[in-house]
């Protein structure tokens, strides 16, 4: 319901009906909110579309507080020569917004500094925004529609290409640091369909945290070799649990014998027959 809110003004908005035909008018008024359809113009109920305006509302006050989040660069230096002489010396302006220029007095080089968002049109505000959102839970679709309430106006796509990007970036980085895991870890399988074809999806997380460590893609459930898993959950932690978790299938206590298992102590104790519940 709330993909068909139209904002005229301040307080007034429009919203589609449930079959697409009628158009609601909704007023916000000192008394409240204010709708146009039967059920409450003669029922005097809160219906679902003032339900649904309030809800768009409450998207955007979200996506202003984020925006306000975001602090300005400070330069310290120059990004040619690393001098310390550098002066503002204007604004870069396009249709999306502006962005401070420096000049180096040493150089006289002019450059703009936009860590993360170099060759973007749109500012770093909007794609941050955009992320944010869709990592929430919003659609993409959504997402392009909550920004039209702040004047940035892209395509689903758009943002689409920006999550590809920024995700990857972010993986990147994540490649390079060690996460900080619990000594107990689970490690479970479920089954997805890639064109039909049923396949087996491993993953091996922190039981503390449910950070996902580290999976493997399978086509078989019982007697799949994971022993790869564990090995990358060994590496990307860079330690072995105390403790491992699982169900009773066969695959996964000989990954644990060949990859956790020492006969010294401490060793690593696995505790079988435990179903994760899937939501």
């Amino acid at each position: 319901m709330q993909n068909n809110v139209k904002r005229i003004d301040e307080i007034n908005y429009e919203i589609k009906s449930s079959n697409g035909k009628d158009v609601y008018s909704i007023l916000s008024t000192e008394l409240g909110w204010i709708c146009s359809c039967p059920d409450h113009m003669f029922r005097g109920v809160k219906c679902k579309h003032v339900y649904a305006v309030e809800f768009s509302l409450e998207i955007r006050k979200s996506v202003v507080i984020e925006i306000q989040k975001i602090e300005p660069i400070n330069i310290s230096g120059c990004k040619y020569c690393k001098s310390n002489s550098v002066v503002k010396c204007g604004l870069r302006k396009n249709k999306h917004g502006q962005l401070q220029k420096f000049q180096c007095k040493d150089c006289n080089k002019c450059f703009t500094i936009n860590l993360g968002f170099e060759r973007m049109k749109h500012n770093p505000q909007g794609i941050t925004t955009a992320i944010q959102l869709y990592f929430s839970g919003e659609s993409l679709r959504n997402t392009s529609r909550s920004l039209e309430l702040l004047g940035v106006e892209v395509s689903h796509q758009t943002i689409y290409n920006w999550i590809d990007k920024y995700t990857s970036l972010m993986e990147k980085y994540l490649e390079k640091i060690t996460p900080k895991v619990s000594t107990a870890w689970r490690t479970d399988e479920l089954y997805f369909k890639v064109k039909g074809n049923k396949k087996y999806l491993y993953a091996l997380m922190d039981d503390e945290t449910r950070f996902w460590i580290a999976q493997q893609v399978a086509e078989t459930k019982y007697d799949a070799d994971i022993r790869p898993l564990f090995h990358k959950g060994k590496e990307i932690a860079d330690k072995k649990p105390n403790t491992l978790i699982s169900d009773g299938a066969p695959n996964f206590h000989i990954a644990y014998n060949k990859e956790f298992y020492t006969a010294r102590k401490p060793r690593t104790r696995h505790i079988r027959h435990i179903f994760l519940q899937r939501s």
